[in-house]
């Protein structure tokens, strides 16, 4: 009897060995399993290679293609490669944060998010396993962190590069920026960022072009400073709105014939406080401000009596004060309407005696 049994176990045991083919063939759905056994990087969640960052993604079968399998375990560890990196850039930002306060860090975390394009440039697939007993797909996706150190550094150049544009921008719009300080302010950053723009990491941008238009800005500005440096503007300011531009004008030429180097600036001002303002925004030192009135009054007999009074003070720019002055002047015109009332001789009158 004992032979028989031992038979049986032996028979059954053959019986196994030939049912296993069949049991792994029937899984055998699972095409293209890899032959090799399964890589540490599979089993490993703390999977590391040095100098790398590494995402290990996975994908199931589910009905897929392979291919669709291969790409849903690609874009399962890019994913994860993302998300790796961010973790550890924002350590890094906040052991760097935690030196220098908190209004930092905020804008540094807001900094953080890795757009897979620049930073993935030189992503790689290492390596991809398909196991045969549970036909999933994983696959093992590197990138170095050289070429992560590579695109952090372009961003910075890029980031430096747009901050750049907005200061030289900024510099030459007079129109938004009325002070001439103030715009070479803006140029003068903009040349001390320039020296820290590596242009190699931006073969987009003509670093030349750049420099030149900078340049020329900062040319520009310095030439109308030295132009305005140690002149005299002159402005009217019309305090009843009385006199008309021609007249003002000739008012102000008039008195331009005197001996200072003096600029008669054609913008409207509407008080002592914004003339001397606007003078200040383009560079003057001096100004004289001729203020003017007039006055009509009906004599006995019917005609009109106009005076016109003018007042010519010097202000010194910086201090707002006035360094000469008030001179004051009058002249009267007669006439039987207004409109024969001649305030442009009035005014050549008061300017003369003035001088």
């Amino acid at each position: 009897g004992m032979n028989h049994n031992v038979n049986i176990g032996v028979l059954g045991l053959a019986g196994l060995l030939f049912a296993a083919p069949c049991w792994s063939f029937s899984f055998s759905a699972c095409d293209g399993a890899s032959k090799e056994p399964r890589p540490e990087w599979v089993n490993n969640a703390d999977y590391v290679l040095p100098g790398f960052k590494v995402g290990v993604g996975a994908a199931t079968r589910d009905g897929r293609s392979k291919d669709e399998q291969q790409l849903a375990s690609e874009s399962d560890a890019k994913r994860r490669l993302v998300e790796h990196i961010q973790v550890s850039l924002k350590s890094e930002v906040e052991q760097n944060t935690r030196m220098s306060g908190s209004a930092l860090s905020k804008e540094a975390s807001s900094k953080l998010t890795v757009s897979s394009e620049a930073d993935l440039r030189g992503l790689k697939t290492k390596s991809q396993w398909l196991d045969k007993d549970t036909c999933v797909y994983y696959t093992l996706m590197v990138v170095s962190n050289e070429s992560l150190a590579q695109s952090k550094r372009e961003k910075l150049m890029k980031g430096r590069m747009d901050r750049f544009k907005g200061l030289l921008a900024a510099g030459v719009d007079e129109q938004n920026n009325r002070d001439i300080k103030q715009r070479r302010k803006y140029l003068e950053e903009a040349q001390v960022l320039l020296a820290e723009i590596d242009f190699t990491l931006l073969p987009d941008e003509p670093g030349s072009i750049h420099a030149k238009h900078l340049n020329e800005a900062l040319a520009q500005v310095n030439k109308e400073t030295a132009k305005a440096k140690g002149r005299m503007a002159l402005f009217a300011l019309n305090e009843d709105g009385s006199l008309n531009g021609d007249v003002l004008g000739r008012m102000l030429d008039q008195l331009r014939s005197g001996d200072t180097p003096t600029d008669r600036l054609m913008a409207d001002c509407a008080s002592q406080h914004e003339c001397i303002s606007i003078a200040k925004e383009r560079g003057y030192t001096l100004l004289t401000l001729l203020a003017t009135s007039s006055q009509v009054a009906t004599s006995q007999m019917g005609s009109l009596k106009g005076t016109l009074s003018v007042t010519r003070t010097v202000y010194d720019i910086e201090s707002r004060k006035a360094v000469r002055g008030p001179d004051k002047a009058s002249a009267q015109v007669i006439g039987w309407g207004r409109e024969e009332l001649d305030w442009g001789a009035a005014a050549e009158k008061a300017v003369q005696s003035l001088k």
